[in-house]
């Protein structure tokens, strides 16, 4: 089987048209009769003709190609991330070319002007969440940028975020509908933006449904501060006034779980627990035992991407928030529902029973 690629003036011919007619037709441009129009579509697609995307560019003025400038690709929210921008960008025949800075300031520079070499035609930045920021390269393109899990230090740019407020309400309506009511709260930094949010989504909810916040502790985002953070629970006799726990992440959610099974805690019988980044999914796994809101963060790129995508058009309405927020949602597991044990959680009670 031949893999010579059909030319244009094989479809005109076919459809018995002239070249300049189906030329039009493939470009969207010109005025072409409907029925003529369909015809050259039809040969095209009989013939599996397929436009050269340089030709195209060319002709066209643009690339045809999306910048995606990651500040750390290696990092563990990165990849979903991307996967997210890529297929968005897949859908409307765009293509990508990632570079990564790899917290590296000239690097990033260097990736910048590399950028612009290709005249791209939009860029995404791609950060490491919330509470981090991206110095701005808007002024640098031509074409939009958008900057997805970073905040941009322009206040003027487009920034999509996972919604972490939402996150918090989420766990508060959880541990509501299993029963739970007296929650405490253990996470990081108190600095931190992510924190802050998280801990007033879930706060804000409980004061909505008559119930209050038992205890918040702050530490980082670790799995040793959780161990640390319900030792202390244990010791002082603070986790009798708890059923439940809403961590900041799930390397605390683990730490918790740990040292309160392996001092006789029943999990969730005793205390429930719920943590955040369903990091298991992020991997393409599924951990029953864990309970934790999933920040979509594939849906963060995404929508960075088809905010990109949107503003290439000259008549695109400029006047869109510069703060764009992506619900999360809730994946039940056992830590809050019960339910069979998994192999991983197993593999957990024995190491700590």
């Amino acid at each position: 089987m031949s893999n010579r690629s059909v030319r244009l003036v094989e479809v005109a011919r076919a459809a018995d048209v002239s070249l300049a007619t189906a030329s039009q037709v493939m470009n969207g441009s010109g005025r072409v009769a409907e029925a003529t129009r369909q015809r050259v579509l039809e040969t095209a697609r009989r013939l599996d003709y397929r436009p050269n995307a340089l030709a195209r560019s060319v002709a066209s003025g643009r690339s045809s190609t999306v910048g995606i400038l990651a500040e750390n690709a290696s990092g563990m929210f990165c990849m979903p991330v991307l996967v997210g921008a890529n297929r968005s960008l897949s859908r409307v025949d765009l293509a990508s070319t990632l570079y990564d800075a790899a917290h590296d300031v000239k690097l990033r520079r260097e990736h910048v002007r590399r950028l612009q070499a290709r005249h791209v035609d939009g860029v995404v930045v791609i950060g490491e969440g919330t509470d981090s920021r991206s110095a701005s390269v808007s002024h640098e393109f031509s074409g939009p940028v958008v900057y997805a899990l970073s905040r941009s230090d322009d206040p003027q740019d487009i920034c999509v975020l996972p919604d972490d407020a939402h996150a918090g309400a989420l766990a508060a309506q959880h541990f509501l509908e299993v029963g739970r009511s007296r929650i405490a709260h253990v996470t990081a930094e108190s600095s931190l933006t992510s924190v802050r949010d998280r801990e007033r989504g879930l706060t804000e909810e409980l004061e909505r449904a008559g119930q209050r916040l038992v205890d918040v502790s702050y530490g980082s985002f670790t799995r040793d501060w959780g161990f640390a953070a319900a030792r202390r629970m244990v010791e002082d006799g603070s986790i009798r006034d708890i059923d439940a726990i809403f961590a900041g992440n799930d390397q605390i959610a683990i730490g918790l779980e740990a040292q309160l099974l392996a001092s006789g805690i029943r999990i969730p019988e005793d205390v429930a627990i719920v943590g955040v980044d369903n990091a298991a999914g992020m991997i393409g796994n599924t951990d029953p035992f864990l309970t934790s809101i999933d920040l979509r963060f594939d849906v963060v790129g995404a929508t960075a991407a088809d905010l990109a995508v949107a503003r290439l058009d000259p008549a695109a309405d400029d006047d869109k928030p510069t703060i764009v927020t992506v619900p999360g949602m809730l994946v039940p597991g056992r830590s809050t529902v019960g339910g069979t044990t998994s192999p991983r959680s197993l593999v957990l009670e024995s190491l700590i029973s």
